[in-house]
């Protein structure tokens, strides 16, 4: 498991290659759950201490069934994005077992997170901080499955990820900004 971990995150090409040639959906599932879930359940109890543990516990399920969900729908919209490219090679089996891979950074960042939530209101900067660094390593590790699974270059896939958050910004930001905008100008 360490090997794995260490492969993935740090040996990007290599390690990938090697997940992607055996499909590990149930592995994939595990390395997420525990990335994601001890990543939002350090920081929700070091944050909401004075909650009860039922709450917290009940936060931290609907945080990992709701980041999954979208997490898989992600990479769904990536195979979709990549066929329209003309990546036709490309397997969605694989990139959806290589996902939960992806959050791996948040297992290795989560130490960090538990000195935020000690260092208490004045952790909050390094916890935003050690945040933005675990989803611009995520990103970095989805270019590179997408390299891996559809056998493009670095920078097609870095693209292709940047088109993709552009639409998820269209989708899921831009008509809020809008409203929000066309609401305060009516007051």
């Amino acid at each position: 498991m360490r090997r794995k971990t260490f492969d993935v995150l740090f040996e990007t090409r290599a390690g990938m290659t090697d997940l992607v040639k055996q499909h590990c959906l149930w592995r994939s599932g595990f390395y997420y759950t525990l990335s994601i879930g001890l990543y939002s359940g350090v920081v929700l109890n070091t944050w909401l201490l004075h909650e009860p543990l039922e709450v917290r516990f009940a936060i931290v399920a609907a945080m990992l069934i709701v980041c999954g969900t979208a997490l898989a729908l992600y990479g769904f919209l990536l195979h979709g994005i990549l066929e329209t490219f003309g990546a036709l090679a490309g397997d969605a089996k694989a990139l959806v077992c290589l996902l939960g891979y992806t959050t791996l950074p948040f297992l290795v960042l989560t130490p960090c997170a538990l000195l935020a939530g000690k260092l208490g209101f004045d952790g909050v900067l390094l916890l935003i901080g050690i945040t933005i660094i675990g989803c611009c390593w995520m990103l970095y590790l989805l270019v590179r499955s997408l390299e891996v699974v559809y056998i493009i270059d670095f920078y097609r896939a870095a693209a292709t990820v940047l088109f993709s958050l552009l639409l998820l910004y269209i989708v899921l930001v831009l008509p809020w900004q809008v409203g929000w905008n066309l609401l305060l100008r009516h007051f």
